[in-house]
């Protein structure tokens, strides 16, 4: 467990752009996940991190349960528990030789802005989708699509880029949205993110199972990132 100091905390109605700094240096791959908890709470949840330098992490988080919801009351300087990093990065399953398109879902888009930070040279296209533009009063990157503004979803825009038989795809998102990209891109090799399935973080809830071609696995302890050629996600 590390302890962690809240530097800067930026809210809308939904999302938080968390900045936090730990006692001791930690290096969280792209794709890889976190525990946070705050201390009124028995139980931490998991996070992926959009951004980390050295001691400093950013996280951007929805706000869709009650421990999230505390996390919008949080203040310069307040504590947070740290534990982790867990789970098997981007780069340690994806094929080196090729360039990616990275399709992010809402805050499914973090891993994916954190690998694009840290393997630019691996980045084909970016494209991160958020429904309304609420999310740019607190993050403001290139690439950031909103639908209500263009007319079209991510995957849509997608369709429209111009990409290369060897290229894949990460994505990383909800399930539903990560089964429209298996179906659209059913032809290019995709790597997702199946973070949003997880619970404990470890293994030990056995609440995030998935079918694979090797057995039933666990999101957080085999994952989070799978090749969706080797998952049935209608499992």
């Amino acid at each position: 467990m590390v302890n962690t100091i809240v530097q800067d905390i930026k809210t809308t109605e939904n999302y938080i752009l968390l900045t936090i700094k730990t006692e001791k240096e930690i290096n969280i791959e792209p794709g890889q996940f976190v525990m946070l908890k705050l201390k009124q709470f028995d139980f931490g949840k998991p996070f992926s991190v959009i951004y980390q330098e050295g001691k400093i992490i950013k996280f951007l988080i929805a706000v869709v349960g009650k421990m999230t919801k505390e996390m919008k009351n949080l203040k310069i300087g307040d504590s947070l528990e740290l534990r982790g990093p867990y789970g098997i990065p981007f780069i340690e399953k994806l094929h080196k030789n090729k360039k990616y398109v990275l399709l992010g879902g809402d805050c499914g888009s973090a891993p994916l802005i954190h690998f694009s930070e840290k393997y630019p040279e691996l980045v084909r296209e970016q494209i991160y989708g958020f429904v309304i533009p609420e999310i740019k009063k607190i993050l403001n990157i290139k690439h950031l699509h909103i639908d209500i503004e263009e007319g079209i979803n991510p995957l849509q825009k997608a369709e429209n880029l111009n990409i290369s038989n060897d290229d894949g795809f990460l994505v990383c998102g909800s399930l539903n949205f990560i089964k429209y990209t298996q179906k659209k891109f059913m032809d290019y090799k995709i790597f997702a993110s199946l973070e949003a399935r997880m619970g404990c973080g470890i293994g030990m809830c056995k609440g995030c199972p998935i079918k694979t071609n090797d057995g039933i696995k666990m999101i957080c302890k085999d994952g989070p990132i799978f090749d969706l050629s080797e998952v049935d996600l209608e499992w």
